[in-house]
Formats: C-alpha cells, sequence, structure tokens
C-alpha cells in the first residue's frame, strides 16, 4: 500500500511539473491539486475499472491541455508530451509490477497458511493414530490377562485343588502321630497357595475388565437413536465400581429400545475423588400412570429394579426422574461395600 502510494505521489509530482511548466496561475494551481486528488482518490476504489479510470485521468488531462498549448508544433511541447506518456508508462509498468507483487506475496502466504494447516491435520492424524494404536496394544494386552487368568484357574487351580484333597485323604487314614505337623504345615501351604493363586487371578481378570470398550459395545445399541455423551472414563476406578457401572448402562439402555418412543439419548458420566454419577436420558414419552409408580416407588420393572439393586450393593443410590423424558441416575461412592 505504501508503495502504491508513493509512485502515485511521484508520479502525481511529475505532471504538476508539466502542468506548471508555462507559468505558476490560478488555473494551473487548482489542476495541480485535481491531480492529485484523483491520483490518490483512486486508492480508495476495490473495483478495477474504476481504478483504472481514475488513474488514466490525470495523464490524459495534462495531455490534452498540453495540446492546446498553442497551434505550433514547438519541440517544447512535444517534448512535454512524450514526457507525460513516458511517465503514464512507467507509473503503469510500476503499479502493474506491485499489483504482481502482492498477488504473489499473498499467493506466498496462502501457501504458508495451507501448510500450516495441513501439517496441522497431518499432526492431529498421527495423534490419533498414536492413541488407537495404544488403545489396540492395551486391548490386547487386557485379552492376554484375560487368557493367562483362565488358564491359571482351570489348570493350576486344578491341580492346588487335586492336591488338597489327596492330602486330606492322607490325613484322614494317617496313623502316625510324628507325620501330622508336617502334614498340616503341608495343609496350611496349599490352602496359601490356593488363595494366593485366586487372588492373583482375580486381580488379573479385574485388570481386564474395559470400561470404555464396554461402554461403547452398550451404546452401540442404540443404532436408531441420536446419542451425546459426556464421559469421564478413567480405568483407576475399582473394579465393583466398574461392574456396577457397566450393568447400569446396559440396564437403561435396554429399558429405552423396549420402550422409549423418543430418538435422542444423553449419556453423562461424571466423577471425582470420592464418587461417580452416571445419567441417561431419553427424550420419549412417559405414561402418567408409569410417572405415579415412580414417584411413589412403586415400580415394578425388572430393569429398574435391577439397577436399584446394583446401586445399593456397592451403596450407591438409584433415581429415576420424568420432567423432560425418561431420566436414570445413579450416585456411586468409591469406597461403597465390595
Amino acid at each position: 500500500m505504501l508503495f502504491d502510494v508513493i509512485v502515485r505521489l511521484l508520479a502525481a509530482i511529475g505532471l504538476t511539473l508539466i502542468t506548471n511548466a508555462k507559468g505558476i496561475t490560478t488555473t494551473s494551481v487548482v489542476v495541480s491539486i485535481c491531480i492529485f486528488l484523483f491520483m490518490e482518490v483512486s486508492l480508495l476504489f476495490k473495483n478495477k475499472y474504476i481504478y483504472i479510470c481514475l488513474t488514466a485521468i490525470p495523464f490524459l488531462y495534462t495531455e490534452i491541455a498540453l495540446a492546446k498549448w498553442s497551434e505550433s508544433a514547438s519541440p517544447s511541447k512535444y517534448l512535454m508530451m512524450w514526457a507525460v506518456v513516458i511517465l503514464a508508462g512507467l507509473t503503469g509498468v510500476a503499479l502493474v509490477l506491485y499489483s504482481r507483487m502482492t498477488h504473489y506475496q499473498e499467493m506466498l502466504n496462502k501457501t504458508k497458511d495451507d501448510s500450516r494447516e495441513l501439517e496441522n491435520v497431518l499432526e492431529n492424524k498421527n495423534r490419533r493414530l498414536m492413541m488407537e494404536q495404544d488403545q489396540q496394544v492395551h486391548l490386547a494386552t487386557l485379552a492376554e490377562r484375560n487368557r493367562i487368568a483362565r488358564e491359571i484357574h482351570d489348570n493350576v487351580g486344578h491341580l492346588l485343588s487335586r492336591a488338597i484333597l489327596l492330602l486330606g485323604a492322607i490325613t484322614t487314614v494317617n496313623k502316625d502321630e510324628t507325620l501330622e505337623p508336617q502334614l498340616k504345615m503341608l495343609a496350611d501351604t496349599l490352602d496359601e497357595s490356593m488363595a494366593k493363586m485366586r487372588s492373583s487371578v482375580h486381580d488379573l481378570h479385574d485388570d481386564s475388565i474395559d470400561l470404555k470398550k464396554n461402554f461403547e459395545e452398550i451404546i452401540g445399541e442404540l443404532k436408531n437413536f441420536t446419542v451425546n455423551t459426556d464421559l469421564d472414563l478413567d480405568e483407576a476406578i475399582p473394579t465393583n465400581i466398574k461392574l456396577s457401572l457397566i450393568g447400569i448402562l446396559k440396564e437403561a439402555v435396554t429399558n429405552i429400545l423396549k420402550h422409549s418412543n423418543g430418538d435422542t439419548v444423553s449419556i453423562i458420566m461424571q466423577q471425582n475423588y470420592s464418587f461417580c454419577t452416571l445419567s441417561i436420558t431419553d427424550n420419549g414419552t412417559v405414561p402418567e400412570e408409569t410417572k405415579r409408580k415412580l414417584q411413589t416407588d412403586d415400580y415394578e420393572g425388572i430393569g429398574l429394579n435391577n439397577i436399584s439393586n446394583r446401586a445399593r450393593s456397592i451403596g450407591g443410590d438409584a433415581y429415576f426422574y420424568t420432567d423432560e423424558g425418561f431420566t436414570v441416575y445413579a450416585r456411586l461412592p468409591f469406597g461403597g461395600k465390595n
């Protein structure tokens, strides 16, 4: 923009000098002011044709004015007319070059912006790909833990159970009192081994409960509904809470599929340091009879009873609301029963 202004200012100065070559008069001063105004005001117009016309007018006017200086063909007259033509050409070339430079600069900036945007897109895709790969590794790890837990339970557990039974039979028929302390010690060792094996298998199996995967599978059953979710899923949630959350969500989704005439479901799960909440809402209509029963806790549905029982079994609570559609709300403490 500054370059454009300077080129026009220089062109206007050149035209003014040529206009006032025969002497400074009131008319020449007014014409000079008009030349400056036309040259600079044309910058305000974005339309290309208006821009060119306003730029060309001062040159055309100066050329016509020079042609009317006198009837005689004096060398100074033609020299100045050629000077106007050359000045117009130089001004036009400068403005065209500046316009092209500006165009290429804009294209360069656009290319940089596109490159930066593409780089951000690639980074996001790489990040998602890494997350998916991590998730696949996590799922494979959980599946392997589950397999190991089953094998330990089925094979090692079976062998320990046989050893305990055989030791019990030996202890029953044993008549040698000197062997009783050793047999008791062996029995206690086998019992302790069985307890530790069960604890290890239990821990391995608990770790294999993928809360996110289970939630996705259950929510995937709502194919004919628009589902909005806000889930704060943390795999560090205690196992008993995981199982209850999965069970409550399953019962609520089953209830929606069977009874709801709505088309939208909202599922929200939040948690803090001491408890978590799960809310499942659909926008279906609820019969007045059902509302009355829910208000008096006189509902008979197996699904709703299961939800209430699951929540109470770990020290939590479940509530049902019918303000806008039907809502299942469960609050489960992390320090509840196991």
